[in-house]
């Protein structure tokens, strides 16, 4: 299935005091990586239950393409703009549909 949409579901939680750092750098990271290849949707989602927490929806044509935005520019400058160390938990999840 290398040519089926793929969903990513990536879900962070910011340390206690880096959530509006955290943020912002993942809010600009939404606008950059819209414009990519095979992007189909790039949502930042926060939780009512816990601002610390916000959860990417991602779809992209391929997985190929998916793997092209994690080496790509907007990526490689959002990791090296020091996140990492805003992150207290990170899960991603490849997915793919079953119905609907």
């Amino acid at each position: 299935m290398p040519n089926t949409p793929l969903t990513i579901i990536a879900i962070t939680t910011a340390r206690p005091g880096k959530e509006a750092a955290l943020g912002a750098a993942q809010e600009k990271l939404v606008a950059e990586t819209l414009a990519e290849d095979g992007c189909l949707r790039y949502e930042l989602h926060q939780s009512l239950d816990d601002g610390r927490v916000r959860i990417f929806v991602e779809t992209w044509q391929s997985e190929a393409q998916w793997r092209a935005h994690m080496q790509g520019a907007a990526m490689q400058c959002f990791q090296a703009s020091g996140v990492g160390d805003y992150f207290a938990d990170f899960a991603l999840y490849r997915l793919t549909k079953l119905a609907g």
